[in-house]
């Protein structure tokens, strides 16, 4: 009698249910996790050998960085393959030592989003910022974080410019609100577009997501991402479909355009 195959989906079967009943089966194999968090969706895939991880995928992410994040998605469809291996290993922490980090991770990403509910917020330096009798002093990635809000910027551009990964990028953000040095700006349908644009591009691709986001837009000849019409909005994700068939598979591609048209409906239409 075949196996049944282990298959769900995140907001009934935990990622720390998924670790222990693999480890407990000693599989060798990888899960493929296509991960929702808010408005967010991201694909990645976490390998195992004889039940201990040994590797996790996600764009634009190093492997313990990945498998931390797939700990804050809240729902999206996993399946494990026995036949999808690693053949180097990336990670060599255990099991116990993971899922303890893990936990901790999705409780302050929980903490974390009272202050930044969406990676697609666009934070501005505070005017006169009055920080009472407390000095404030700022360590060196605190910094590099402060330099690139702009009032432009989404928290998910900064996270990719700045090199510090989604989640330590969000928590200086939301330190940097408690501190009343930045503050959320006010932004129309229209202007959260290119950031959006973007984030769904990293997520498939991983660098480079700017470049090919600006780079449509500019096919495009739309100077102005913030007053676009739907109908522009469209033909970007046209020219942003023409690079994806470059860099995805054929099957990818389609999911990915799918998604851009999608979330340009949801803003613009």
């Amino acid at each position: 009698m075949r196996a049944k195959a282990l298959e769900g989906d995140l907001s009934e079967f935990p990622l720390t249910d998924i670790i222990q009943l693999v480890d407990l089966s000693k599989k060798t194999g990888a899960v493929h996790i296509q991960g929702q968090r808010g408005i967010q969706r991201m694909e990645g895939w976490l390998y195992f050998r004889d039940g201990k991880i040994i590797g996790a995928e996600l764009p634009g992410m190093a492997p313990m960085e990945a498998v931390y994040t797939f700990f804050t998605f809240s729902a999206g469809p996993f399946r494990f393959y026995d036949d999808v291996l690693l053949e180097h290993p990336t990670i060599t922490t255990s099991n116990e030592v993971i899922i303890m980090e893990g936990i901790m991770r999705q409780d302050a990403w929980a903490t974390i989003q009272e202050q930044v509910p969406s990676l697609m917020m666009i934070p501005r330096l505070v005017p006169n910022p009055s920080s009472g009798t407390t000095e404030i002093n700022l360590e060196a990635e605190e910094w590099r974080v402060l330099t690139m809000v702009n009032g432009k910027n989404s928290v998910a551009q900064i996270a990719q410019r700045s090199g510090l990964g989604e989640f330590r990028t969000c928590e200086i953000i939301a330190e940097l609100l408690k501190s009343g040095l930045i503050e959320e700006r006010e932004t129309n349908p229209a202007e959260r577009l290119l950031p959006e644009l973007e984030t769904i591009i990293a997520n498939a691709v991983g660098a480079g997501a700017g470049t090919i986001t600006q780079d449509a837009f500019q096919q495009a000849e739309i100077d102005d991402p913030t007053s676009v019409t739907e109908e522009q909005a469209l033909q970007v994700v046209g020219y942003l479909e023409q690079s994806l068939t470059n860099l995805l598979d054929a099957e990818q591609s389609r999911a990915v355009s799918a998604e851009l048209r999608a979330r340009v409906r949801e803003l613009l239409a």
